[in-house]
């Protein structure tokens, strides 16, 4: 998610402006009633900036400087007109000699701060909104300049005092509840800030990209129901919007609703196919809910765009990888190891496909290198000792298996890689023991069930053998091993119509077996 309140947050250079400035005209037009008898042009001036006509009423805003009693009001009209036509050091001009001659007209004092402000002249702004609000405790435009430069210095409590007095004005506009969020979730108040939520529902004619900041200030701190509300209640109101989308996705993953962040990110899409950022978002999302295919197309469209962009070429050979789609996989891996020679990730999984395709030296070439870069990794002892093991090294894969186990003793595949290693040696009973201990602590571990029954069932302790096969057989039906030794088990314990139903089935998922693939790259899958 990107956005937010960054200490210099305005809600559009002239909205703050534009509401000081209404303000103004609107006090312009009662000073000027007061002296209405003996100051036409004054009341008409005042009228035309209301209505926008400027030239006009600046020429009716001249005729009253000649009169003392009006020259003030005539200044501060002058100023107004200035600061809409963008001439700021003119403006500030006319509005001091206003205040030099009245210093209670708040208007012209108003209109003097926000010109010093986009004058880039905060601390002077401050003193002169300072001076608003001891003439006039009620003052919210001031109030309000002054608590947004205490949020933006830190100053949350402060902030929130000024606010006090006239919170029921804040609440009214955008930039108002922007600062009091902020205030409230600084001072940990999250109640308060998740009430704002309705406060910022009941204004019309909002911006949607207002509506994305002040709701991505909300979700970032933890309010993360209402500023779902928020931007869903935009993206009804406005046109289809990727920027809208795209945050209501990444709102939805805050709130674990990875379903719903799918579908936004789909939206988004729609309006703009060739997000990158989209695409790689939603390829990771749906990777992570088990929907592969769904996240192997997001990589597809990403990487037609930039084929040579590692991130991407990793995540796609990692999905393909998940998918057994090894010849995908490999070419894309490889090209992204070599543009990050020096990142695990990449690495690591090109080792994987390795496996997959049983190039074990090369896999073990690359896990050899990590290992020494990082020994005390036990993720890479485990993977190194696992592929010494694939290849006949026993002794020296019993050597990182244990180091595996010593560094992180909560994991159950080199428990199981070193029962392999025990039976291989001829040690069965060791291997047993190793396995019995395994299961149970994770006693839905197919591959340990399997070994398990064909080593009980060398031992001829068939009734155990059988629990342990049937259990492997349910935890993997299509495993060709677990039901060719359940078949056998079941012929020596002369059962023979099961047992030839068993082998049968057996062979029929002989012709389809990458299943000891499979077992090697689910074991080396970092993610695992």
């Amino acid at each position: 998610m990107t956005s937010s309140y960054d200490g210099n947050f305005r809600f559009g250079p002239s909205a703050f402006a534009a509401r000081v400035f209404l303000f103004c005209a609107l006090l312009l037009a009662m000073c000027v009633s007061l002296l209405a008898d003996s100051r036409a042009a004054l009341q008409n001036a005042a009228s035309l900036v209301q209505e926008g006509r400027l030239d006009e009423a600046e020429q009716q805003a001249r005729l009253a400087l000649s009169d003392p009693s009006a020259r003030a009001v005539a200044y501060s009209v002058l100023g107004t007109i200035r600061f809409q036509q963008k001439r700021l050091a003119e403006s500030v001009s006319f509005l001091e000699k206003a205040i030099a001659l009245e210093p209670r007209l708040i208007g012209a004092q108003l209109s003097l701060a926000e010109a010093y402000d986009l004058q880039g002249k905060p601390q002077r702004a401050l003193a002169v909104y300072e001076h608003v609000v001891q003439l006039d405790s009620s003052n919210a435009p001031a109030r309000l300049a002054l608590a947004r430069a205490a949020t933006e210095n830190g100053n949350y409590q402060k902030s929130l005092s000024l606010a006090h007095p006239v919170v029921g004005e804040f609440k009214r506009s955008p930039d108002g509840l922007f600062v009091l969020a902020t205030d409230y979730l600084k001072t940990h108040d999250t109640k308060a800030a998740a009430a704002l939520a309705i406060d910022w529902m009941q204004l019309t004619d909002v911006p949607v990209e207002w509506s994305m900041k002040f709701a991505l200030l909300l979700a970032r701190e933890g309010v993360v129901p209402e500023a779902v509300g928020i931007l869903e209640r935009a993206r009804q109101l406005s046109p289809p919007s990727f920027e809208i989308e795209f945050n209501l996705a990444g709102v939805y993953l805050l709130n674990k609703e990875p379903g719903k962040a799918l579908d936004a990110y789909d939206r988004a899409l729609n309006t703009r196919p060739e997000s990158l950022a989209a695409l790689r978002q939603a390829a990771a999302v749906a990777e992570q809910q088990g929907e592969l295919e769904r996240s192997l197309s997001y990589w597809i469209r990403a990487k037609k765009q930039d084929p040579d962009n590692p991130e991407i070429l990793l995540g796609f050979g990692r999905v393909c990888l998940k998918m057994d789609l090894l010849e995908d996989a490999e070419p894309a891996l490889t090209k992204a190891a070599s543009l990050r020679p020096d990142d695990l990730p990449y690495q690591y999984t090109l080792a994987s496909a390795k496996v997959g395709k049983r190039q074990f030296e090369a896999a073990e070439e690359l896990l050899t290198r990590l290992v020494q870069k990082q020994p005390s990794d036990s993720q890479l002892q485990y993977a190194l000792g696992s592929v010494l093991y694939l290849e006949g090294h026993l002794k020296e894969a019993a050597e990182h298996l244990e180091q595996s186990v010593g560094l992180q003793p909560q994991q159950f595949a080199s428990y199981y890689y070193l029962a392999l290693v025990a039976r291989d040696q001829g040690r069965d009973a060791d291997a047993l023991q190793r396995l019995q201990k395994l299961l149970q602590q994770y006693p839905d571990h197919g591959p340990s069930n399997e070994v398990l029954g064909e080593l009980l069932m060398g031992a001829q302790r068939y009734p155990e053998a059988e629990s342990a096969l049937r259990k492997a057989v349910q935890l993997n039906p299509k495993s060709v091993k677990a039901n060719y030794q359940l078949g056998l088990l079941l012929a020596r314990m002369g059962k023979k119509p099961e047992a030839d139903q068993q082998l049968a089935m057996a062979k029929t998922l002989r012709t389809e077996d990458e299943s000891n693939s499979r077992l090697q790259l689910r074991l080396l899958d970092p993610d695992q």
